[in-house]
């Protein structure tokens, strides 16, 4: 029984092992280019949004606290958005 027990937590121990090492081995180049998934048109109107929400958030956050979170959220969807128009921008000009 004991060798069945220790057979069972090697397995176990394995199948976890290669669960996070695959979740770490994701490449993030990888990760990037599927997650944009719109068009260069879209991500321009998202990144005029996002700057707007973003100016808003800030002015909130300028008279209380609790809104720099939504600060720091807008900062980071504007950032994604920017690197995805600018990738695909970038697409778009070699494809021509």
């Amino acid at each position: 029984m004991t060798k069945t027990h220790t057979t069972y937590r090697s397995s176990i121990f394995a199948a976890l092992t290669l669960a996070v090492c695959g979740l770490y081995l994701s490449s993030p180049a990888q990760a990037a280019t599927t997650q944009c998934a719109g068009t260069l048109a879209q991500y321009g109107t998202t990144i005029k949004q996002l700057e707007t929400f973003s100016a808003k958030a800030q002015a909130l956050a300028d008279q209380n606290p609790l809104y720099i979170a939504d600060v720091e959220y807008y900062a980071s969807a504007l950032a994604d958005a920017q690197r995805c128009a600018k990738n695909l921008s970038t697409v778009a000009t070699v494809s021509r």
